[in-house]
């Protein structure tokens, strides 16, 4: 069955998802985290693009990118997946698959700025939400570009962002405080799929019934977006 086309409005911000083969935790050193960094500044060179968020995680990835042509983004992640596992697979001295075959890709208008501010939220809460911070500031996230006002180098302020105050400082200040008024979803109970259950079936027959729970990686929390909205609301009068 082939995959369906990809909806790539023009204008549009997508939030990319990007994991590593099997889930596995191959981003985890840091090293490896400054290639990607390397890689996602060296990228803009090949497809022009804006890179308004970013996150790296222990076996997957965040964005928040906005190609100049929305039709480009395949491109711009298929370059990109190529590229940095080729660095990858040689720096750990590995062969074959570093990425999963497909990467999650969500398009954002630019005039939906309450969803746009809860991606950007949601992006940079990852290590806190995973146990890895305490607070949302983590070297390999951009959200020191949005919180603290420090230059990357490689990502921009999203223009949702720029609307939040008149002023830069007062717009990293109402942001920081948004994030800091940020509450998660925990992540609800294992799913059983007809694998799970065809593996229960035989384990029974045999007389062996063992628990099953589902292996959850850090950081690796699903984003409902009206949930995250309803609990996280936006002040009115930053609209």
């Amino acid at each position: 069955m082939s995959r369906l086309p990809r909806y790539l409005p023009q204008g549009y911000s997508f939030h990319i998802t990007l994991r590593c083969n099997s889930r596995q935790f191959l981003i985890a050193k840091g090293l490896r985290r400054d290639v990607l960094l390397a890689v996602l500044s060296k990228a803009k060179q090949k497809v022009p693009h804006r890179l308004y968020a970013v996150c790296l995680m222990a076996n997957h990835l965040h964005l928040l990118v906005r190609p100049d042509d929305a039709r480009q983004l395949p491109k711009l992640m298929h370059w990109f997946g190529w590229y940095s596992a080729m660095a990858l697979n040689r720096l750990s001295g590995r062969c074959g698959h570093f990425w999963e075959a497909r990467y999650y890709a969500t398009a954002i208008a630019p005039t939906d700025h309450r969803r746009v501010l809860n991606t950007l939220r949601y992006i940079h809460a990852n290590p806190k939400a995973a146990g890895i911070r305490k607070g949302f500031y983590d070297p390999y996230s951009n959200y020191g570009h949005y919180g603290r006002l420090a230059c990357d180098g490689i990502s921009e302020w999203h223009p949702s962002f720029l609307q939040l105050a008149s002023s830069l400082k007062g717009c990293s200040r109402r942001y920081a405080w948004f994030c800091q008024n940020y509450r998660h979803k925990s992540k609800g109970g294992s799913r059983c799929h007809w694998g799970s259950r065809m593996l229960k079936r035989l384990v029974e027959t045999r007389g062996h019934q063992r628990s099953k729970k589902k292996r959850v990686s850090p950081g690796q929390q699903q984003l409902p977006l009206a949930f995250d909205m309803r609990l996280n609301q936006i002040p009115d009068e930053w609209h």
